[in-house]
């Protein structure tokens, strides 16, 4: 470092040019002489240059003078801009040397754990410990002559200058050290002295190496971030920390008056927001959050495992569960190490644990650890587990083939995650019936009844996807002791998921590694979880039933730990499960159970269809779903395409012994003879909506009125549809049997009727909904007869012919027919146009012959037979026969036509 820096020369003032006296009188005395040797006045004109040379040398002198002044004053900008910048960089590297001498606490708390600086102080050496910046004395020398009162020194300002100059080398900011043996007190603000203290107890642990010196710290919050300091800490109650050693005494105190501080703190620093003052020095003062410290003191621990201190009480990085003891009674587990091995169990500390841990804390590595340590050692009649996994479905594979394992859900199957966990209900119910059959209160009093022990891992993800069952989990939580139904709930976000409902019944409490200090003291109640380091897998904060926290390691089961259980377990005979299998995606119409009132003389309105089987996780059953016509109402199935709506249709139409309606002109047939002498009053519609489409719109008010009469007579109707459309609204507001098929869109499916969150556009055909409960539809023994349309033949005799625009004629009619209207003839056949023209006339045949109707539209029908009943529909070319005042079909084959009109 240059430690002596030269200023330039002080400028000068030119001296000024002398009088040209010669060059002045030279032209004078040459005029004069050559005056008087030439007698030539004239000559004497030649004494004027001498004046005029006068007058041009001075002039000339202070020109040079002038520019000579300049370049002076630029010399002296120069030199003096120079100097200036080689004293702020002697400055800079002076500030440059002094912190890297005396780092301050957030370099320190950067400070990589391999640094080779790090804990090398020599025995009775000071601890310096910086307490911000401050104006320091820098030792640079600067040298060089003062300035005079030389009018171009005046003019640049060069004595102000220099002064300056020196000023600025003669100080330099950086770091005040103070020794922190002195004692160091901090008065001020709470959060502000706390803050700087610190920073100054870090940078002392950075100084004092783990085995020379214990930490003594108050039992208060502001201290819980020294948990995973690496050097003993001790908590007592007080408002000081001392470090403490055979070399080592340093006390660092807080208070808000310096009265108040211990006599140890020889230093007082009077602490502000942004200022600091020690012994009358302003200071910016150096500061730690919380959150830093607890970074440092993490920093300091894998420091001290790179360098091989060994903690008192200090836990190994990695435990082997096969190295910890069985535990025996309860639900006993040890699978956590502290001082020593922890004994842990749900039946005395919990009834319920909750888990907190970031990701990669090793929360699924504890949680199988914990479930394997249950399984150690006890049957399948003792203990069962329900392993659910909301973070992929990967977590619990090495525990799937224990035989204690009843089953593993993910969120991968949320439908089957959503069934399983509805059927925990009824497990509570089973478990209430099956103690009360054996008289016991609790589980302790009865035989035969193993505990469940649900592992959730995940819970907010969940909560996220099924927020309902929330309230499920505070009714497991809260009968859960007495039924031997625990709960071990694992989240990376305590804080918000595991409410106090829940909570409260939790007596474990265990969080590995977390971002927030809120998330860690959800769990713990201490924060100290937050301060764990990244590197610590599987290190923990474990409190027990509103006892006191211990940090602790979690043990790994190892895959030859886990497979030795796995096989030992295997001949034990597998545990209930708390619900049935799925429904299947096929079921035969034997595999649905008969009804007990079953009669075989039963009418169809009567009769019990068997349907299919029903899924009912509350209530842990799968049971036969039968529609009673006379009892349920009429029954209405939607679906898509390939959803199994005909399949369905085929179903109760077999059942009930009646053809399947798939037409629009056997629907309308149908319909009409409702109500006739020995009418089936059975009703099977496949494609209600398609058939109702197909109608003209007067048919299709007809049909939906002539439909909805026979639903409120409480007939067998059993309709199918692809979709709720106007036309049938009306119909369906009256079916008291709603089945929903898969539908491919959710908002047909909610128009529909269904609830939008059971909408699933992946179901098997004949997969559905029966009021919100999962069905699955029966195969048909075989497809059912389908109804055909009603026509009649030709009549014999005389008839009325009305032909449409470019109808035939049957041949069987045109050898009788004549083409005027008015003459006897066996048929008189005109178009629409003639009978028109002929008003009246064919109203009179009508009255006394059949009318035969051939290709003309329904409209122009109207017009010409006016006050005639509504024609049926029919698919094929309209050909009606209008007799007794009403009309019917007309079968007659197409090759009996003839172009003959």
């Amino acid at each position: 470092m240059e430690s002596r820096i030269d200023l330039p020369r002080p400028p000068a003032e030119p001296e000024p040019a002398s009088f040209p006296l010669l060059a002045s009188l030279a032209p004078v005395l040459g005029a004069v002489a050559m005056w008087l040797l030439l007698q030539t006045p004239t000559v004497l004109v030649l004494a004027l240059l001498g004046p005029v040379i006068a007058l041009a040398s001075l002039g000339d002198g202070r020109r040079v003078r002038r520019a000579r002044s300049r370049r002076e004053e630029a010399r002296w900008r120069a030199e003096i801009a120079d100097a200036a910048e080689r004293i702020d960089r002697a400055v800079g590297e002076r500030r440059r040397e002094l912190e890297a001498a005396h780092p301050d606490a957030r370099r320190v708390a950067a400070r990589p754990p391999h640094d080779p600086h790090r804990w090398r102080r020599s025995r009775g050496a000071p601890l310096d410990v910086v307490l911000g910046i401050g104006a320091l004395p820098s030792g640079i020398v600067v040298e060089g002559a003062v300035p005079t009162r030389d009018p171009a020194a005046l003019r640049l300002g060069a004595a102000e200058e220099v002064t300056r100059l020196r000023s600025a080398a003669a100080v330099v900011e950086g770091p005040v050290t103070v020794d922190a043996r002195d004692g160091i007190g901090f008065v001020g603000p709470p959060a502000i002295a706390v803050a700087l203290a610190r920073a100054a107890l870090v940078q002392v642990l950075d100084v004092v190496a783990p085995d020379e010196a214990e930490v003594i710290a108050p039992d208060g919050e502001a201290w819980h971030w020294l948990a995973p300091l690496p050097h003993p800490v001790h908590r007592e109650p007080g408002g000081h920390v001392r470090v403490v050693g055979d070399d080592v005494d340093v006390t660092i105190a807080t208070a808000l008056a310096p009265a108040l501080l211990p006599r140890e703190c020889r230093v007082v620093v009077r602490a502000a927001l942004d200022a600091a003052r020690l012994a009358g020095r302003e200071l910016a003062p150096t500061a730690l959050s919380e959150r830093e410290a607890a970074s440092a003191a993490r920093s300091l621990a894998l420091a001290a495992e790179h360098a091989g201190f060994l903690r008192a009480g200090g836990l190994p990085a990695r435990v082997d569960l096969d190295a910890l003891p069985t535990g025996e009674r309860g639900l006993e587990a040890v699978f956590l190490v502290a001082d020593a091995p922890v004994v842990l169990d749900l039946v005395r500390d919990g009834p319920h644990a909750v888990v907190g841990g970031t990701t990669g804390a090793g929360k699924s590595e504890l949680l199988v650890a914990w479930v394997a340590a249950m399984a150690a050692g006890r049957s399948t009649e003792e203990v069962s587990f329900l392993l659910v996994d909301f973070k992929g479905g990967a977590s619990f594979t090495a525990l799937q083939a224990l035989a204690h394992v009843v089953g593993v859900m993910t969120d991968l199957d949320e439908a089957g995650a959503r069934r399983a966990i509805e059927s925990l209900r009824a497990e509570l119910r089973r478990r209430e019936r099956a103690l009360a059959e054996r008289g016991a209160r609790s589980i302790e009093e009865a035989t035969g009844l193993p505990r469940l022990v649900i592992v959730v891992d995940e819970f907010a993800a969940m909560l996220d996807e099924l927020p309902d069952l929330h309230r499920l989990f505070v009714d497991l939580a809260a009968r859960g002791r007495s039924l031997g139904v625990h709960l071990v709930l694992c989240t990376q976000r305590p804080a918000d998921a595991v409410r106090d409902a829940l909570l409260a019944n939790c007596g474990i409490r265990i969080s590995l590694r977390v971002t927030s200090e809120a998330d860690a003291v959800a769990v713990t109640g201490s924060p100290e979880a937050a301060a764990i380091p990244l590197e610590a897998r599987g290190r923990c904060v474990v409190r027990v039933s509103g006892g006191a926290t211990r940090l602790a390691q979690a043990a790994l089961a190892s895959p030859a730990l886990l497979q030795r259980l796995v096989s030992a377990a295997a001949a034990m005979p597998r545990p209930p499960r708390p619900w049935r299998e799925p429904l299947p995606a096929r079921v035969r119409l034997t595999d649905v159970p008969l009804a007990s009132a079953a009669g075989g003389g039963e009418g169809a309105g009567d009769r019990t269809v068997r349907l299919g089987l029903v899924d009912r996780p509350a209530r842990q059953a799968v049971e036969p779903v039968r529609w009673r016509p006379a009892v349920d109402g009429p029954l209405l199935a939607i679906g898509g395409a390939g959803s199994g709506r005909s399949s369905l249709a085929d179903l109760i139409a077999g059942q009930l012994g009646v053809a399947v309606i798939d037409r629009e002109d056997a629907l309308w047939d149908a319909l009409e003879e409702a109500g006739a002498p020995g009418a089936h009053s059975a009703l099977v519609v496949d494609d209600l909506d398609l058939q109702l489409a197909r109608l003209g719109e007067a048919q299709q008010a007809v049909a939906v009125q002539l439909l909805l009469r026979r639903m409120r007579e409480g007939a067998a109707v059993a309709l199918t549809a692809r979709r709720v459309s106007s036309a049938m609204s009306q119909v369906a507001a009256l079916a008291e049997w709603l089945v929903l098929l898969r539908i491919a869109s959710r908002q047909e499916h909610v128009v529909a009727g269904g609830a939008g969150a059971l909408h699933d556009a992946g179901l098997p055909p004949g997969a559905g909904w029966l009021a919100d409960e999962r069905i699955q539809l029966a195969l048909p023994d075989a497809p059912a007869p389908r109804r055909a349309p009603a026509t009649v033949p030709m009549p014999q005799g005389p008839l009325a012919v009305v032909l449409g625009a470019g109808a035939a004629l049957p041949a069987s009619l045109a050898g009788a027919a004549r083409p005027a209207v008015g003459a006897t003839a066996t048929a008189v056949v005109g178009s629409v146009t003639e009978w028109e023209a002929a008003w009246g006339e064919l109203d009179r045949l009508r009255a006394e012959r059949p009318v035969v109707v051939l290709g003309v539209e329904e409209r122009a029908l109207r017009q010409v037979l006016r006050h005639a009943p509504l024609a049926p529909p029919m698919r094929e070319a309209p050909a009606w026969l209008l007799q007794g005042g009403r009309f019917a079909r007309l079968r007659y084959p197409s090759s009996d036509a003839t172009d003959a009109a």
